[in-house]
């Protein structure tokens, strides 16, 4: 199974941090509209986009067979580096188990509406559409604490049912808000799909390392 890894930097709200050496993966590409962007171990794929900058990235991450070739691939937030070679194998045992991959909410949260609630207020947030979001979620029957997940990275096969979920993904966000938190749980739920999760604390582990965004607003 040939693995990719995908990570996308939008309007320059991260910086790209370099691979290690033997990382593992059999192709790391960068979706940028940075076309001065450069880092080892990352092929460089400028595509600019109309669209806001958060939003932009969502595309790479939500459709990654876009931009690889391989059949599985790994999403990762730009804020996260890379820091062990072994992350590739840790990858692809989960993904020799699970179709999709991911994490774990990281705090004591457990439902999408919590996370609208904790969110809404957030620069990034308040003038997204949340509380229209999660009333038509709420009229669709969608339970309260159902589970959270957070999807700074995400493994998944490229098969024809992860790239139909991925496209409801991004329609999802084009749709309402760009906190994919809180349309991931939905679509899981409407969809039937339970997911693998990473073993491992998203934010406590020896193979990944988050830096904070250089930009918030």
């Amino acid at each position: 199974m040939g693995l990719g890894l995908i990570t996308a930097i939008y309007g320059e709200y991260d910086e790209l941090r370099p691979l290690p050496v033997g990382h593992g993966f059999d192709d790391a590409v960068c979706i940028t509209d940075n076309p001065n962007l450069a880092a080892d171990g990352w092929r460089i794929l400028v595509d600019p986009s109309t669209e806001p900058p958060r939003l932009a990235a969502k595309r790479p991450k939500f459709l990654p067979d876009d931009y690889l070739t391989t059949s599985a691939s790994v999403w990762i937030d730009a804020a996260f580096a890379v820091c062990d070679h072994r992350f590739a194998e840790f990858a692809a045992e989960h993904l020799a188990r699970h179709e999709l991959v991911v994490w774990d909410h990281p705090e004591t949260r457990d439902c999408l509406y919590q996370e609208a609630t904790y969110c809404q207020g957030w620069p990034k947030y308040q003038w997204e559409p949340i509380p229209a979001q999660t009333a038509a979620y709420r009229a669709a029957g969608m339970p309260e604490h159902f589970g959270l997940f957070a999807a700074g990275t995400i493994g998944r096969r490229h098969t024809p049912a992860m790239r139909q979920f991925g496209d409801a993904w991004l329609r999802e966000c084009q749709t309402w808000s760009i906190q994919d938190q809180i349309s991931l749980p939905f679509l899981l739920w409407r969809e039937g799909i339970t997911p693998g999760l990473w073993d491992a604390h998203e934010f406590q582990n020896n193979l990944l390392t988050y830096h904070p965004h250089l930009r918030h607003e």
